[in-house]
């Protein structure tokens, strides 16, 4: 699969609600085509459609390992912004 349609599944996957990158990379792994061998986080940071949104964090979670990116797509994050306070 190349990485322009990769973009185009994920930001269709990422429309309904935000995932996190180990529950992206598992549904790319289901996916017929995929081969795995793309990075990710660089693939979707490249991408002005899809935000990073925050982290996951694991209770007893140890090691060097980074916490999992929450990602969404601009247009679920536009929708569900909160209103910012008026100014008095």
């Amino acid at each position: 699969m190349e990485a322009e349609k990769i973009r185009l599944v994920i930001r269709k996957y990422l429309s309904e609600q935000p995932r996190n990158s180990a529950e992206i990379a598992a549904w790319l792994a289901s996916r017929e085509g995929y081969s795995g061998s793309l990075d990710l986080a660089s693939l979707m940071e490249s991408d002005p459609n899809i935000v990073r949104i925050g982290t996951v964090r694991k209770s007893g979670m140890a090691g060097s390992t980074p916490p999992l990116s929450e990602w969404a797509t601009e247009e679920w994050v536009r929708h569900h912004e909160r209103a910012k306070p008026e100014r008095n």
